[in-house]
């Protein structure tokens, strides 16, 4: 009899359906739907560095726009509005698989996150030129509830974590579609350097040119000839200014940290390169180091 039931319940087992768990590309893709299309507002802590800030963030979308305000509610901070992405410290990429060649996707555990479920996933580097993101995913909206960035060394350097929320789907009249989605309006994709005299003889494994933020061109443009252009793997990004040296005693050659963001300044050709992003110093000396400059190309 015990057999009998045993090969009942193995029968039973085999013809039963099977649902597959999301895998990590599915998750950060629904990530990247839910912080664009959803409505949302609540209040996060957000630690970067030796800095703690506590925000009030509201994200609306009223007739296919998208509408934030960021409220610092640390005394003597005021508000931050945006149009753009939603509060986000990472934009997913059109090509899951083109990501895949320098992360892992790894898919963790379940927790609570502002009394609600998340699923942990994991973007793990498969080099030391970018930092490994984990993020907490709601488990009914795909909002990130939870946030860490993760230097080589296994120090966390920039984490924000939600510790309420209130999410709700955009009305269907006022929906961003899903076409904006991955490519956020007012943006421009260059496919090399502003400049013709200069060029990347060899870029970071990962790493290609980027969104540019039409905002993000005009405050160039207010620049004297300065250029500016974005490199990213997907995950990380890299902004790199270029600019004539005008004064006869030029700034000398520095760097700086703040949490994940680092900073390099340095001199080429008569010209002030700086790069800012949250990734490994190394990562941009091996950009600065193939930067290069051709008097006539």
């Amino acid at each position: 009899m015990n057999c009998r039931i045993a090969v009942m319940l193995v029968s039973a087992f085999l013809v039963s359906p099977v649902v597959a768990a999301d895998s990590g590309s599915d998750l950060l893709i629904k990530m990247n739907n839910a912080l664009h299309r959803m409505n949302y507002s609540g209040t996060l802590v957000h630690i970067k560095g030796n800095g703690i800030n506590t925000l009030r963030v509201d994200h609306e979308v009223i007739n296919g726009v998208e509408n934030e305000t960021i409220s610092s509610l640390n005394d003597g901070k005021d508000s931050v509005s945006s149009q753009s992405q939603g509060f986000s410290l990472a934009m997913v990429p059109d090509s899951i698989e083109q990501m895949r060649n320098v992360y892992s996707l790894d898919v963790g555990a379940m927790k609570k996150v502002a009394k609600r479920d998340c699923q942990i996933v994991v973007a793990r580097p498969k080099d030391k030129m970018r930092y490994l993101q984990k993020y907490c995913i709601d488990k009914l909206t795909g909002l990130p509830l939870a946030y860490s960035l993760i230097d080589n060394k296994h120090q966390t350097v920039e984490r924000f974590t939600f510790t309420e929320v209130t999410i709700s789907v955009a009305e269907a009249g006022n929906a961003v579609d899903s076409a904006s989605t991955m490519s956020p309006p007012q943006t421009w994709i260059p496919d090399t350097l502003p400049s013709g005299k200069w060029s990347i003889s060899e870029l970071p494994k990962g790493f290609h040119f980027g969104q540019h933020i039409a905002s993000q061109q005009a405050e160039t443009q207010k620049g004297l000839n300065t250029e500016h252009f974005v490199l990213t793997d997907g995950l990380s990004s890299i902004s790199v200014f270029i600019s004539p040296i005008t004064t006869a005693k030029p700034k000398p050659i520095s760097s700086l940290s703040s949490g994940a963001l680092n900073v390099l300044t340095s001199q080429k050709n008569n010209h002030r390169i700086t790069l800012v992003g949250e990734v490994p110093r190394a990562t941009m000396q091996s950009i600065l180091s193939n930067l290069k400059y051709q008097e006539n190309p």
